[in-house]
């Protein structure tokens, strides 16, 4: 090995020590008298956040490397999690973040090693870590929009059931609210659940039509926001409720047949592929074999 990057690793070396080393000395570090009388003092507001619990290590770690985020930046975080169906794992997505830039900076450093032990430039030792953390983290993200993409698509498929036993209890006699909760507790999946927290938040004290409007924004689905939006205008106008749920429901069940032709015509050119490339030359040597086969014996 070269002495640049002998020099590198130790560099890399210590810098990962002296980084656990600052994590471990903060999560083990002894609680002040503030924070030991803290638990026998009235609330306010810095008694609650002496009260908090200490940060464990891997916690102090994602401190130390993310940056101050913004509210702005928090709160599209947030979002993005909910749609995902992992509301309020904001420090749990940061750690996954942090796993999968270790896990780029480690492949980028055995990359690295390997292009200066074949006598590549020494630069590639701090350059290809870099790169590694950067695709490692853009592979997180895209991560997580796809567990969105995928859960508003199983929402979708989901909102014909739930509308129609919706319109079944609502034809029972029930009130809308009775209705989703029995709903909720007959059907399991995403939609009833994102409805369960609509139930939910009616009980902290939300209006219904912020509670079903909540549902809309967190699925980020335009069929669950077109069946939201009927619902609220529909109680809030008095109009039949059971016609609307069934006409909603339908409309659900048109959108999901509209969108599998969709899905099938976009997989016609992929469809091609196998066809051409596969299937039509087996056809093909074996038409031709035989007038092969027939060359080979008439011509000596």
């Amino acid at each position: 090995m070269s002495p640049q990057a002998a020099g590198a690793m130790l560099g890399l070396a210590f810098a990962c020590g002296a980084l656990l080393a600052a994590a471990r000395l903060g999560a083990t570090r002894t609680p002040g008298l503030a924070r030991r009388i803290a638990p026998f003092v009235p609330a306010s507001a810095a008694s609650v956040a002496l009260r908090r619990p200490p940060a464990s290590t891997m916690s102090t770690v994602v401190a130390l490397l993310r940056p101050s985020p913004s509210a702005a930046s928090v709160n599209s975080l947030r979002e993005r999690l909910a749609r995902a169906g992992r509301a309020g794992e904001v420090d749990q997505y940061r750690i996954e973040q942090v796993a999968f830039g270790l896990t780029g900076v480690l492949a980028g450093g055995a990359l690295g090693l390997v292009a200066v032990a074949r006598s590549g430039p020494a630069i590639a030792m701090l350059l290809l870590p870099l790169f590694g953390a950067g695709v490692a983290l853009l592979l997180a993200d895209r991560r997580l929009a796809r567990q969105a993409s995928r859960r508003r698509t199983r929402v979708s498929q989901q909102l014909p059931t739930v509308a129609e036993l919706l319109a079944f209890a609502v034809a029972a006699g029930e009130s809308p609210v009775v209705a989703i909760e029995r709903v909720t507790r007959t059907v399991s999946g995403d939609l009833s659940g994102e409805f369960a927290g609509a139930i939910a938040d009616l009980r902290a004290g939300a209006p219904l039509d912020s509670a079903l409007r909540g549902v809309a924004s967190r699925t980020a689905s335009p069929e669950v926001e077109r069946f939201v939006d009927g619902l609220v205008v529909a109680i809030e106008r008095g109009t039949p409720l059971v016609d609307v749920l069934r006409a909603q429901a339908a409309d659900a069940r048109a959108a999901g047949r509209r969108s599998l032709i969709e899905t099938a015509g976009r997989k016609d050119v992929l469809m091609l592929v196998p066809v051409v490339f596969l299937i039509l030359p087996t056809v093909v040597l074996i038409a031709l074999f035989p007038g092969f086969q027939s060359l080979q014996l008439v011509v000596p």
